[in-house]
C-alpha cells in the first residue's frame, strides 16, 4: 500500500494486538455447499478493514483507495473486517456513556429475562437520575398488555445486560445476532461478549442495498471447519428504517446530507459513493472501485483531497503493513478533522 504524507503517530491502543487477535488462517469460505479456502483478495480486505477501523480509535482521519479488478463483494469482505476489530477494541464503558448522552424522548429496547425466556419491552428516555452518587438511566415503560406505563432505573450492569438498544430486536433478529455473537467468540482470542448487542451502529456502506444484499446471499465463513455464520448475520445489518437493531448500516449515495453521522468507519462502494466523500463524517473511510471506474473525473476528486493531506492519521502495525496481492492497487491519505462533516 503506498503511504501518501508518510506517518507513524504513537497509538493509544495496541494495532498488533487487534489484527493477531483473528486468525484469519482458522477461517475458509462457504459458497452455497460449496467450501473453499479464503481468495488472497479477499484475506486482504479483511486485515484492511481491521487495520482501518482500528485506527479510528488512534487520533486524526485518514482514507484507503482501493482498486481492483471487480469490487463485487470488496465492500462486505472489508466490513466484516471492520467487525473483527470492532468487537476487539469494544468497551461497554462506551455503551453506558451513549445510553446517558441519549437525548430524553428517545425511543429504545430491551429484552427483560422471565421464566427462561426472553421478553421484549420498549419505552422512551426521562434522562438520568442520580441516587446515592450513582447514575441510573431512567426510561418510561411501556406495558403492551394493559398499555399501562411505568418508570424504570436502570442501573450500568442491568442497562448493559439487558442489551438496551435503539432499535427492536425480534426473535428472528435475536437469532442472527446470536449467530454472529458465537462466530466472533470462535473467531477472536478473548473476544469480549456483548459486542454485538451493543447499542450503535459502528459501520456504514454507501452502496445500492439490493445489490449487496443479493451479492452476499448463500455466503458464509466457517471458524476451524464448526461454527458457520452467514456474512449478513456477521454484520449484523441493520433495516433501513433504523427500526430493528443492527451494527452495520447500509445506505444509498442518494442519500441528502450526512451519510455516516455518529459511524467511525465508512465503506465509499463505487464511484457514487466515492464523489460523496466530502458528506462522511467517519474517522476511518475506505473507497473501493472497479479499475475501470477509476477515471479521470475520480482521480481528480481524489488529488484535491490529496492537496489537504496532512502527516499525522495514519497509524502503522509494528508487525507492518499487509502487501496486496497483485490484482490490487492501493493507497492511505490523511486528512484533517475539518473534512469531516458535521
Amino acid at each position: 500500500m503506498r503511504m501518501m504524507n508518510n506517518a507513524v503517530h504513537k497509538a493509544f491502543i495496541d494495532l498488533d494486538t487487534i489484527l493477531l487477535a483473528l486468525k484469519r488462517n482458522r477461517l475458509s469460505l462457504m459458497i452455497g455447499e460449496e467450501l473453499i479456502a479464503i481468495p488472497e483478495w479477499a484475506d486482504w480486505l479483511i486485515w484492511l478493514g481491521q487495520w482501518m477501523r482500528s485506527q479510528a480509535n488512534l487520533e486524526g482521519r485518514r482514507v484507503a483507495v482501493i482498486r481492483l479488478p471487480n469490487r463485487r463483494l470488496a465492500a462486505a469482505f472489508t466490513a466484516i473486517g471492520s467487525v473483527f476489530a470492532s468487537n476487539s477494541v469494544h468497551d461497554n464503558t462506551l455503551d453506558w456513556a451513549a445510553l446517558i448522552d441519549l437525548d430524553p424522548g428517545t425511543k429504545v429496547f430491551w429484552r427483560e429475562l422471565s421464566k427462561g425466556k426472553f421478553t421484549r419491552r420498549s419505552g422512551t428516555v426521562i434522562g438520568v437520575r442520580q441516587i446515592e452518587g450513582n447514575d441510573f438511566l431512567e426510561v418510561l415503560s411501556e406495558e403492551k398488555k394493559n398499555s399501562q406505563q411505568s418508570n424504570r432505573l436502570f442501573a450500568k450492569s442491568a442497562a448493559l445486560s439487558y442489551g438496551i438498544t435503539l432499535g427492536s430486536i425480534t426473535a428472528l433478529a435475536d437469532e442472527r445476532l446470536g449467530s454472529g455473537e458465537r462466530f466472533l467468540q470462535a473467531a477472536i482470542s478473548d473476544a469480549p461478549k456483548g459486542w454485538i448487542n451493543s447499542p450503535s451502529i459502528e459501520c456504514t456502506i454507501v452502496t445500492e442495498r439490493s445489490t449487496f444484499l443479493t451479492d452476499i446471499d448463500g455466503l458464509s465463513i466457517i471458524v476451524d471447519g464448526i461454527t458457520k455464520a452467514n456474512c449478513a448475520d456477521i454484520l449484523a445489518i441493520a433495516d433501513p428504517g433504523g427500526k430493528s437493531h443492527g451494527k452495520t448500516k447500509i445506505t444509498s449515495a442518494r442519500n441528502y446530507g450526512v451519510l455516516d453521522e455518529f459511524v467511525v468507519f465508512s465503506i465509499l462502494d463505487g464511484p457514487v459513493a466515492a464523489s460523496r466523500l466530502m458528506d462522511t463524517s467517519a474517522d476511518s473511510v475506505v473507497i473501493i472501485l472497479d479499475q475501470a471506474e477509476y477515471d479521470e473525473e475520480i482521480d481528480q476528486l481524489l488529488k484535491s483531497y490529496i492537496g489537504y493531506s496532512v502527516d499525522i492519521g495514519v497509524h502503522l502495525p509494528k508487525s507492518g503493513l499487509k502487501a496486496p496481492p497483485s490484482s490490487i492497487e492501493s493507497y492511505i491519505f490523511a486528512l484533517p478533522k475539518a473534512t469531516q462533516r458535521a
